[in-house]
């Protein structure tokens, strides 16, 4: 290990141990000249004795110097050697505490001012660009939601096939075996051959002006089928060979189902028509050129056969044309309630007062402009033959919705209704009728009785279900981070500078602290940290099934009840989404040891090993704070100025957002220090080892 390495600590420890040292051995040599000039050797047990006393004098002086000395001066001034790198790297704006340096003149104070001078500088510059960055965050907020809200799915990728940036419809997409995520490897969630085909042909210059590639990929498990489009961001370079590119997907599963269901019955169409058509040709072709056969019975009777073939080939054909023909028609989702209000507003154009109510959130599955336009033209047909007090109202059905149209007035006739389902409807396209319009749906519409003097209409809807509101709120986000576009992953993790690594923070909350003696996890948080930020959006948080009741004395720290975790999933299916979760990431956690022993103890059940490399936020304080400090999480905490929320402490995502801002924040102050590589911080956490062992027991 290099001298400059050293601590502070240890460097006045090995200067005050030299001066013992030295003058113990002055004081030797001294009494040994001393002795000999003399030539006494009655003397000599005196020379020892005085020796002996000297040496063990100048060694508690010594030695009481130093425990001063490293209380009053090495103490404080690696205390505030830390609080300076906090107040500038870790964004820490407290006053320094000059009680802990009071023996070291003025330099706390000089300290303080400076530290003082940093902050008022920093506030400056803050109030500066406060204007600018309320702009950008506006403008941000308003391509996010944008981004957000597209159909299709849009994702950003590096040269190495990282995702740098996706929004909510590719996160849908993408979301098969994993969750999506930044730093992700494209190929963790879609088939690898076909966009690296593609890709290389569009680095080798195919794909024309707009550098585009139309391809067909499946998604990893196979489950789904999509039709993409692979873009270059710009054309290859000689200092980027490998650029980036934009990736626009979109689900095309159902569609080529709808359209293999089609070929398969136009194919058994012609399969089973074929024979019957040639036979038929045959006989006619036959009677037709020998007069003794247009009097032969066989010969009718054969044909009468082939005739009921036919006819019986046609009705089968003709029942699965009717059952599939909906299925063919391109339809959307829409909720119940944006249906009342478009149908509300269209006849308040025209005069008509409609009251629609929708009971329950439901999203139908339809093609809203053609139900809306024919409920619009009912709706009128109904007033002028007099009906008043118009109402709609969809409801649930088992598999379905229906959507009933009401009024006061005469009954419809089944005749009339018939009527007007065939006259035409102006959808934008030709010769559409209500008549299409329901037999796309593949639905009926019929009059029924209504209560007292009211008449209703029925129209029920195939597909419909309640929305699933936190899923796709969840999934309807932008995550980026376009800094991942220009960088390289390490060829190996010792090397690796800290900058350039994914981390994942994570906590648990257990019903013990013996998993020894039975305990278990009953909650998990992890988020993920890349280039110093949290990334917004992805994040577990998940109470597990400990298989066991969790004590009293445990749910009065955690808050977490036997009732809360009853219908919880085991540690089995939690731990398989921790560990996809944190794929290609290192691992970062308060006290590392004591979380993964719980998880590792369920290796076999989850599948999976937890090799990742480790950081401890425990071993970190040490490094960056000094070893003397107290490295609790309020501690740290405290130290730079972050706060939990009482009603967050002891919670699994609380503790985690708290460890991911010291995490970051004590990161910054190490580089600043010199560490630099992964190798090394390991390397600086190991010489603390006296205060918690190293996680990383794969490296």
């Amino acid at each position: 290990m290099k001298i400059e390495h050293w601590s502070l600590r240890l460097r006045v420890f090995l200067f005050f141990a030299f001066l013992s040292v030295a003058g113990i051995g002055a004081v030797i040599a001294g009494l040994y000249f001393g002795y000999h000039r003399l030539g006494l050797p009655a003397a000599l047990d005196g020379f020892v004795f005085a020796g002996a006393v000297s040496s063990f004098a100048i060694l508690g002086v010594t030695v009481w110097i130093w425990l001063m000395f490293d209380e009053n001066v090495a103490k404080p001034i690696q205390r505030l050697s830390g609080g300076l790198l906090a107040r500038a790297h870790a964004d820490v704006d407290d006053e320094l505490d000059e009680a802990t340096a009071k023996y070291l003149g003025d330099l706390a104070p000089a300290a303080r001012a400076v530290t003082q001078n940093l902050s008022s500088t920093r506030n400056q510059l803050a109030d500066s660009v406060a204007q600018e960055t309320t702009r950008l965050v506006e403008e941000k907020a308003k391509l996010s939601a944008l981004a957000a809200e597209m159909p299709l799915g849009v994702a950003l990728l590096s040269g190495n096939h990282k995702l740098a940036f996706y929004n909510g419809a590719a996160a849908e997409l993408l979301d098969t075996d994993h969750a999506a995520g930044l730093d992700h490897s494209i190929f963790d969630y879609l088939r690898e051959a076909p966009i690296r085909s593609a890709y290389r042909r569009l680095c080798a210059g195919e794909g024309g002006d707009g550098h585009v590639i139309p391809l067909t990929v499946a998604t990893t498990h196979g489950g789904h089928t999509l039709a993409a489009r692979l873009r270059l961001m710009h054309s290859p370079t000689e200092s980027e060979a490998t650029p980036p590119y934009v990736l626009t997907l979109e689900d095309v599963t159902d569609d080529l189902a709808v359209h293999v269901a089609r070929e398969a019955l136009l194919r058994r169409l012609f399969n089973r028509l074929r024979p019957s058509v040639a036979t038929l040709k045959t006989t006619l072709d036959a009677r037709a050129s020998d007069d003794a056969l247009r009097q032969d019975a066989r010969l009718d009777a054969a044909m009468l056969s082939e005739m009921a073939t036919l006819i019986t080939e046609f009705r089968e054909m003709d029942a699965a044309y009717e059952a599939a023909k909906s299925d063919w028609w391109r339809m959307g989702t829409v909720r119940g309630a944006e249906l009342c209000d478009a149908l509300t507003a269209r006849l308040e154009e025209d005069g008509i007062a409609l009251s629609a109510d929708v009971p329950e959130p439901i999203n139908l599955t339809l093609d809203a402009v053609q139900i809306i336009s024919l409920i619009d033209q009912v709706a009128h047909n109904l007033t002028r033959d007099g009906a008043k007090a118009l109402s709609l109202l969809i409801t649930p059905e088992e598999t379905g919705a229906m959507i009933a149209l009401g009024w006061s007035g005469e009954p419809l006739s089944v005749d009339r209704l018939d009527g007007w389902m065939r006259r035409e409807i102006d959808v934008g396209l030709a010769n559409m009728t209500g008549r299409v319009i329901l037999d796309m749906h593949g639905t009926e519409i019929w009059p029924e009785e209504g209560r007292g003097s009211r008449a209703v209409l029925k129209l029920p809807i195939r597909e419909a279900h309640r929305p699933r509101r936190q899923a796709s709120d969840a999934r309807r986000s932008v995550a980026y981070d376009f800094d991942l576009l220009a960088k390289t992953p390490p060829k190996e993790l010792i090397v690796a500078p800290l900058s350039n690594l994914t981390y994942v923070v994570f906590d648990t909350e257990t019903t013990g602290l013996l998993p020894s003696q039975g305990d278990e996890i009953c909650q998990i948080a992890a988020l993920r940290v890349i280039n110093s930020k949290v990334v917004q959006g992805e994040h577990l948080d998940c109470l597990v099934h400990p298989n066991r009741d969790i004590p009293a004395t445990s749910t009065a720290v955690h808050h977490i009840t036997n009732e809360m975790v009853r219908d919880a999933p085991p540690i089995d299916v939690v731990g398989r989404q921790l560990h996809s979760f944190a794929r290609g990431a290192v691992l970062v956690a308060h006290n590392a040891p004591f979380d993964l022993e719980f998880l590792r103890r369920h290796e076999s059940d989850i599948g999976a090993s937890f090799t990742n490399p480790v950081l401890d936020t425990v071993l970190l304080s040490a490094v960056v704070f000094g070893q003397s400090q107290e490295h609790t999480l309020d501690a740290i905490c405290d130290r730079l100025g972050v706060t939990i929320p009482a009603e967050a402490r002891h919670t699994a995502m609380g503790d985690t957002v708290a460890t991911a801002e010291v995490f970051i924040k004590m990161m910054r102050m190490a580089q600043e220090r010199g560490i630099t590589t992964f190798g090394e911080m390991l390397s600086e956490m190991r010489k603390h080892k006296r205060l918690l062992q190293d996680a990383n027991t794969h490296i």
